[in-house]
């Protein structure tokens, strides 16, 4: 199984362009780094039989299954945003948990598969937009029957250059922000940094290697300081 990374940041921290950064880097002239979003990297699911592709089908929705029947008190939470997303959300959860998992079956011990977004993202971007708060005993569960990476990069920066790249972004606003007022925008971004902080705060880290990034370095610097933990 290839090691696995997991991006974890807020909107417009860089997550994204680090995932195709690292995708491009290539090892004695092989790509060993797999963006699971990346849909060029799905031409290699042809080499999977039916029966491993039901079976990982069946896991990822029970994975789902068991995620929402533990925090299904988010279920019921107040977003500031107008429009309802639960259906689209269990559906891009499906997608890219169903791509990760299939990609771990194909890649080798030698290769990384970049997880973004992983399921980390989806556990806390809920309260991105709610004024409950992620608790220490939700975080104990979810990092107990959920946490598997390898290596996790925390992206980071400051909220002023946040928004400044999602205005800028060619795929526009996050889904969830598109009807927010610029007050309400402002004020997702700032819970989204607190709850990620948080989550970092309260996660023991034994099982994985944090690699913090600020992501208003310069590509060169990110790729020297992410390389030198990883290799």
């Amino acid at each position: 199984m290839p090691k696995l990374i997991e991006i974890v940041g807020p909107p417009g921290s860089g997550k994204t362009f680090i995932s195709s950064k690292l995708q491009k880097t290539k090892k004695n002239g092989k790509q060993i780094y797999f963006h699971s979003s990346d849909s060029k990297n799905f031409y290699k699911f042809k080499n999977l039989n039916l029966i491993t592709k039901f079976l990982i089908k069946t896991k990822v929705i029970i994975i789902i299954i068991n995620f929402y029947l533990i925090f299904y008190k988010r279920l019921f939470f107040k977003k500031i945003y107008k429009r309802e997303f639960f259906y689209r959300t269990i559906l891009l959860i499906y997608r890219h948990i169903h791509s990760i998992e299939m990609l771990k079956k194909i890649l080798s011990d030698d290769e990384f598969l970049i997880m973004e977004p992983g399921i980390i993202m989806y556990f806390l971007q809920d309260y991105f937009y709610a004024n409950e708060t992620v608790s220490k005993n939700e975080i104990k569960k979810f990092n107990k029957y959920f946490l598997k990476s390898d290596f996790i990069i925390y992206s980071n920066c400051n909220s002023k250059l946040q928004l400044k790249r999602l205005k800028l972004r060619v795929r526009g606003l996050p889904q969830r922000m598109k009807d927010l007022s610029v007050n309400e925008i402002n004020k997702s971004i700032k819970k989204a940094n607190y709850e990620t902080k948080k989550y970092f705060q309260n996660t023991a880290i034994s099982n994985f290697k944090l690699i913090k990034i600020d992501t208003t370095k310069s590509i060169r610097e990110i790729k020297k300081k992410i390389f030198k933990i990883l290799n």
